[in-house]
């Protein structure tokens, strides 16, 4: 069982987080900027905070993506909006596909269809970029993070106060499990989403940073031009000099952005 924190009144509203994270990086935005309109439910992933680690036997990829999934869902409401952020963004639309009867609105918040780039796409992080944090986890856990999370909020307006803040909050939380970051920088380099956008039932907002230094914006035209039959049609809102991490730089507009979507 996945460790979940829920608070808040209104329709349920769950949010996923991203690689290296854990429920303290945006409780406190939630806590402010959500939970007046929305039952919030904080999920932590496999590996993540208190969450356990999933321990499997040298999964393949597919069954690695499966575990997960099977493990978030058991603690979704019946029926909730799912947000995802980063990593969690891919988790989120993959729940959409397979659980479409407990997802009513859905949101990638600084996410993407695939975050490892090949030959049919362009827009994401490079293979060997992912190599080198797969070696360097295992080598350095607690640096690697640093640098992650300094990346993350990089290109942001007021970027080095956001950085400091953020590591000060982190500095005294549990570290992610070595098996839960190696399993989920294999999700982040396995995980596609390109051919599962005209099967998600569920209306989608894709929330972005404008400067994310992680997943290029301009993705989000030629994705939704190359799978203009969706319906409903997904919403896009691009929020300005935002990064990787727009409810830590932007909290205000990106609550606004996701409460605006929810109750239209």
């Amino acid at each position: 069982m996945l460790h979940n924190e829920s608070f808040g009144q209104g329709p349920n509203l769950c949010l996923l987080h991203g690689w290296g994270a854990q429920n303290a990086i945006w409780r406190d935005w939630a806590q402010s900027c959500l939970a007046e309109n929305f039952t919030v439910t904080l999920i932590e992933l496999p590996g993540f905070g208190n969450s356990e680690t999933l321990t499997l036997n040298n999964p393949t990829a597919k069954q690695l993506e499966s575990a997960w999934l099977e493990a978030i869902q058991a603690v979704l409401p019946k029926k909730t909006h799912l947000l995802g952020w980063s990593l969690g963004g891919l988790l989120a639309q993959k729940i959409a596909l397979h659980y479409p009867q407990q997802i009513d609105k859905l949101i990638c918040l600084a996410s993407t269809p695939r975050f490892t780039q090949n030959d049919q796409w362009q827009y994401g992080v490079s293979p060997k970029l992912m190599s080198d944090f797969m070696s360097a986890i295992t080598q350095d856990t607690v640096q690697t993070l640093n640098h992650f999370w300094k990346l993350q909020l990089q290109g942001s307006d007021g970027a080095r106060q956001h950085i400091k803040r953020l590591l000060a909050l982190l500095k005294d939380c549990k570290l992610p499990s070595l098996t839960g970051l190696t399993q989920g920088l294999t999700l982040l380099k396995e995980l596609d989403c390109r051919s599962d956008a005209t099967a998600i039932q569920s209306p989608i907002l894709w929330l972005l940073g404008e400067n994310d230094p992680l997943i290029p914006v301009n993705f989000i035209e030629e994705f939704l031009s190359k799978n203009g039959t969706i319906q409903p049609a997904p919403k896009a809102v691009i929020l300005s000099g935002a990064g990787h991490m727009p409810f830590r730089s932007h909290p205000v507009e990106t609550a606004n952005a996701i409460t605006a979507f929810l109750q239209d």
